[in-house]
């Protein structure tokens, strides 16, 4: 996929910051409509890592947030 994983923004080879750098807050945006891969397009969780949310730790959520490349709500609203 020219070096850029799907939806992620950044080369194949860069290392992914580390785990600590994310949030363990929910990603999600209210807009809920999953893709034929079951990941939704609002947030880009998978529909097994919504379902799961409320039962993950917190390095798990963290590890969520790392993959899909979220840094927390812009809180300026």
């Amino acid at each position: 996929m020219s070096g850029v994983e799907r939806g992620q923004g950044r080369a194949v080879s860069d290392p992914l910051p580390p785990l600590s750098d994310f949030p363990a807050t929910s990603p999600c945006l209210k807009v809920c409509l999953l893709d034929v891969g079951q990941e939704c397009r609002g947030c880009r969780r998978t529909l097994a890592e919504i379902g799961a949310w409320s039962r993950m730790t917190l390095d798990a959520r963290r590890a969520v947030n790392q993959r899909i490349g979220f840094r927390g709500h812009d809180e300026r609203r």
